[in-house]
Parts: C-alpha cells; structure tokens; sequence
C-alpha cells in the first residue's frame, strides 16, 4: 500500500486458524466487511488433482459446512457489501439454494461464468466431456445496492436543446409524493440551440428506455395518462443534476413520451460483463506471486480478484477471505489498497501466502514493485488496520441484523424443499 505504517498498524491480517472459529471471533468484536470472496472446496470427490489439500473427497458434510459459513459471513457483510463465492459446475445448483436461503433470492445479482481452458486443450482423456467453465455466484446484503462503476463521458454534441416557459404559471400537482408542474402546449418551446453546459438531452422512451430505466418507468406509470404535447416538470427526480427532471407527452405524430437529460448527471453507468476470460493467463497462473507461490489447488488469476474487488469496493475497504489458498486476494488487495483478513489453516497454503508477502515486499513478484506493509496474525490486529484507510471496528454496537429466511440449524425443512438440487 501507500500508506505509512508504523509497528501497531497493518495493511492486512494473516490468521492461520480453522475459519469458523476466525469468523466467530468476528462476530463478536463487530468487525465489518465490505466484500466477502470465497473460494471453498469444490466437493469434487477426487482423490488427486484440485483441492486435495481440503479433503475434498469428504462429501457428506460439504453443504451443511458452506450453509454455516454462509450465515456468519452474512453476519459480517456490511449493508453495502457483496459475497461472491467461486464454484464449478459439481456443486453449482447446490451451492445456489444455499446462499439464496442465507440472503433470499432477491439478493442474488448474478452468475458470472468464468472461462478457464481452451477448447481445443484436452488434457483429460478420461473424462466425458471437455468443462471449460468454473464460476461465480454474486450477492448483495441489500437488493439496492450497486456495483461501483465508472461512467462514459457524455457526447458534447447531444446536448443542444434548451426549454424555455412563459411567464403564465402551470398547474400544480403532486404525483406519487413528487411536486408535479404542468405546462399546456402554448406555455413551453422546446428549442434547438446546440451545445452549451445548461443544454439537455432528448431521449424518446420507447423499447427499453420505456420499460428498462426509472425514468421511462415513472413516466409510464404517472404522465402518459395527462395528455397529449403536455411540458411535465417533476422535482425530486434526477437529484444527482438539476434536482428535476423534464417530460414531454406523447401526441399523434409521436406516442412515445420524452425525457430530458442534463449534463449534470449525464455519462451512463459502464456496467461489468459475466464474460470473464482468462484462458490466456491460467497457463501461467503459476508464475504470479512470484517463486514458490505454484499452488495446485485452484489458484485464482489476480485478473479475477481485481475484477471482483474493483466492482465491489473502494480503497481503503476492508475484505475477508475465508478460504485463502495462495494469497491472491491479500496480493490484489494490497495493490490496489484495500485491506483484508484472509484465514487459512492448511500449513501448505499457510507457507504460499508467506512466501507470496515476502515477494510483495522485496519486488519479486511479476509486476517488480516492492510494497511496504505489515501483516498482522491475530484477531485482536483488526483494531490496528491502517487508519488511513479505514475505521476497522466500527463504534455502533447495536444488534447486528440476522439473515432473512433462516432458522438456527441447517433443518430437515431445508433439505426437502431443495431435495432435487440437493441430491447426486
């Protein structure tokens, strides 16, 4: 990071325990976490190859395990944040019914296939079908909540209009708690002036933007009804620019309504893809970290973590991975300056990751820059999280919120309902 620190401050939190214990030791100082990534066993059943390090031939407890974890990572998600969860296709359906009954359905954003092999690279003669997929599951704690994104710039050259209105007052209403102005046609010239920062622009709200976007919605269900070539003024819309947002009524040459966008609040949101590549990066997957960081346990690209990390967070959040394998989400963290706790019990991993820190220091890791931080390896540490980047523990201790449309134990009742997705 590029933050000081000093003996009692740390970038991130290395704790070799078993990750259950960790995040109940969590729990109870109300640690807070924007973005939870879990990378757990994959319940493949074999005996060699991925995962053999977690015992990943011990089926039986596998969705009772994920389910526990599931609600305290609930539990330790802040009201913005976001679990994803990385899976392949042997527990996929399983794995679903699980976090949806942990955040309920209307929580899950999406999955997010994630390609991994080229098709033509087959080097399992034994299997039945050549997979190329492995992926993630997406949730946030509040359905509002979005991804952070960066916006296009605005076109210049589609802002020329400008509304001017007469002196005679319009009618007033109020329209689902909005105050609503409205304008007869001899009260309003919408004319065409070109480009000036107090110009707007005129989109029709048809197709898409008449059924996909909350402007076109609220005129839809409120204005359509009003009239023909009527002006419509409401306040309380479009807060992020001019704290209003102007409508025009459809009329016989036109039944589509428009609306009118400033530069305030122009430049559409760039939202992620599920189209995530990295076919060209996993044949060298073991290079990064630097030596002694090839893990065969489904090491993850940092191209993957960073795309997850920089939809989901900010600098300075703080991130908890329950399952840290070779250190690539503290590796991705750290460069891009956010903090975590990462938990790994497995001495093998246990000695990646530390080898993977040292790299990180002494620039031996494949972009050769050295970074300076400190690691911390007990729970207590959380208090000493840089505090130029976070309040780590938070001073609100009131009850924290519990996970909807769940009971105490992972009941019978649950099993049945998802008796198909459940069963092999």
């Amino acid at each position: 990071m590029r933050f000081p620190h000093t003996k009692e401050s740390y970038g991130h939190l290395l704790l070799k325990e078993d990750n259950q214990k960790v995040l109940d030791k969590l729990i109870q100082i109300n640690a807070e976490f924007q973005l939870v990534y879990m990378d757990p066993p994959y319940n493949t059943g074999r005996l060699r190859g991925a995962r053999k390090h977690f015992r990943d031939t011990e089926k039986q407890n596998w969705q009772k395990d994920i389910f526990t974890l599931t609600k305290k990572v609930y539990t330790l998600l802040k009201d913005t944040g976001f679990l994803a969860v990385s899976i392949n296709q042997m527990e996929l359906f399983n794995l679903k019914p699980i976090l949806d009954n942990v955040f309920g359905a209307d929580c899950f954003v999406g999955l997010f296939p994630v390609k991994i092999r080229h098709k033509d690279r087959q080097l399992m003669i034994n299997a039945t079908f050549h997979d190329l997929f492995e992926y993630l599951l997406i949730y946030r704690k509040k359905k509002t909540t979005r991804f952070f994104t960066q916006n296009k710039t605005a076109r210049e050259d589609k802002f020329i209009y400008t509304i001017e209105t007469s002196d005679s007052p319009p009618k007033e209403n109020t329209i689902n708690g909005k105050r609503v102005e409205i304008y007869e046609p001899q009260q309003y010239q919408i004319l065409k002036t070109g480009y000036s920062p107090a110009a707007l622009r005129r989109y029709i709200l048809a197709g898409k933007l008449a059924t996909g976007n909350w402007s076109g919605e609220w005129y839809e269900k409120h204005l359509r009804q009003l009239g023909n070539n009527l002006l419509v003024r409401v306040w309380g819309l479009d807060n992020a620019g001019l704290g209003f947002r102007w409508f025009q009524t459809g009329n016989a040459n036109r039944r589509s309504g428009v609306y009118f966008q400033s530069t305030l609040s122009a430049g559409r949101p760039i939202l992620p893809c599920n189209d995530l590549d990295f076919t060209e990066v996993v044949p060298t997957i073991y290079r990064e970290g630097g030596i002694g960081c090839d893990f065969k346990d489904s090491k993850k690209p940092e191209a993957l973590l960073r795309f997850l990390i920089e939809i989901c967070t900010q600098q300075g959040d703080l991130i908890l991975d329950p399952f840290g394998g070779s250190g690539t989400t503290l590796a991705v963290a750290e460069k891009t300056g956010r903090n975590t706790v990462v938990i790994e019990n497995n001495p093998i991993a246990g000695e990646v990751i530390e080898r993977r820190i040292d790299n990180l220091k002494q620039g031996l890791d494949l972009d050769g820059m050295r970074y300076d931080f400190s690691v911390g390896n007990a729970v207590n540490h959380l208090q000493y999280l840089n505090k130029n980047t976070l309040a780590a523990i938070p001073t609100n201790t009131a009850t924290r919120q519990m996970p909807p449309k769940i009971t105490a134990d992972y009941t019978a009742a649950t099993r049945t309902k998802h008796s198909l997705l459940f069963s092999k």
